[in-house]
């Protein structure tokens, strides 16, 4: 009987000291809110030595040699996480997306904890949270070359409401315990509003750049948005109003860092969130693009949200999840 594993990972909104937790950055800290918006893997062996990779939101399919694996920018941090699984058969893997591409949740950390959850459980191997998300940004980093934080992968794999104090590459996580009330204020209150893809490659340059030539503007901005992480430690006992004006804080000190990191779409979506009296408002990961987490009055709920719609805005669920990372065997 052919073995077929599944997996899924949530991803991230609300990523309040966002940018703090990267190698530059010394000592950062991060509250984040994992969600239902999940990365589905499908593993299934085949009788080839051939890996056969298939992405239903890209539409993309790439078939490759399981003992020649060739970075060629398709589908590249699935290659890398099949090579450092060490994969030694053929397999077919199937992947699919409840979110949109460059929405800023961490997609990718969340694609590639799911893709070694799934890859673990189908080799009879146990890999526990922190040492998925530890081989997840590895893999980004280390293997790929690649600029990234840490806080998506450890939000993917665990999952829930998390203040994490950042080491770099060392996270330790605190899980914020909530109560059923304010797990209801959070997904009543909180839109997640889509504005199309970005890149923010040019932007995380400069930052860089900027921040370690000391830049006095950039410093103090960074310090502002750790400050509102360490805030939102307590925000268990915190009002749903005070947890709004932290998210405008940290979305004010962030658009110190770089000139894009807002543009005319997001300004729009700020307006009208302004308008009709949202408590806050953050562009959620690097910023520049992708999506915001509003948090709204709960008598504004639904104008506001029919006030995105008719602007041609793209709203996604966004019910909060405690399971993180999870995949089973059929």
């Amino acid at each position: 009987m052919k073995k077929v594993v599944y997996s899924r990972a949530p991803v991230r909104i609300c990523d309040i000291g966002g940018w703090t937790d990267t190698w530059f950055y010394p000592r950062g800290a991060v509250f984040n809110i994992a969600v239902d918006l999940f990365n589905y893997i499908r593993v299934s062996q085949n009788n080839r030595d051939f890996v056969r990779i298939s992405s239903e939101n890209l539409e993309i399919d790439t078939e490759f040699d399981i003992k020649n694996i060739v970075y060629d920018g398709e589908l590249d941090l699935l290659k890398a996480v099949i090579k450092t699984m060490r994969i030694n058969r053929g397999i077919d893997v199937n992947v699919r997306s409840d979110v949109p591409p460059g929405c800023g949740t961490g997609t990718s950390a969340s694609v590639a904890v799911a893709l070694i959850s799934a890859l673990a459980n189908f080799q009879g191997e146990y890999k526990g949270p922190t040492e998925i998300a530890s081989i997840a940004h590895q893999i980004e980093t280390d293997e790929l070359k690649l600029e990234s934080g840490v806080q998506d992968q450890y939000a993917a794999a665990y999952g829930g409401i998390n203040f994490m104090e950042i080491d770099y590459p060392s996270v330790k996580i605190t899980p914020i315990n909530i109560t059923k009330n304010r797990i209801y204020e959070y997904e009543n209150q909180l839109m997640l509003v889509y504005f199309g893809s970005r890149s923010s490659s040019e932007m995380h340059e400069a930052v860089i750049e900027k921040f370690k030539q000391k830049d006095v503007k950039v410093i103090k901005a960074f310090d502002t948005i750790k400050n509102c992480a360490l805030e939102m430690k307590n925000s268990s006992k915190l009002t749903m109003e005070e947890i709004g004006e932290i998210l405008n804080t940290n979305w004010e000190a962030q658009k110190q860092l770089h000139p894009l990191m807002t543009n005319k779409t997001i300004e729009n979506a700020e307006k009208i969130a302004r308008n009709k009296g949202a408590l806050g408002f953050k562009c959620n990961g690097a910023g520049g693009g992708g999506s915001a987490t509003v948090l709204a009055k709960p008598e504004e709920i639904y104008s506001l949200k029919k006030e995105y719609t008719r602007n041609g805005y793209k709203l996604l669920p966004c019910k909060l999840n405690f399971e993180g990372a999870y995949s089973f065997m059929l």
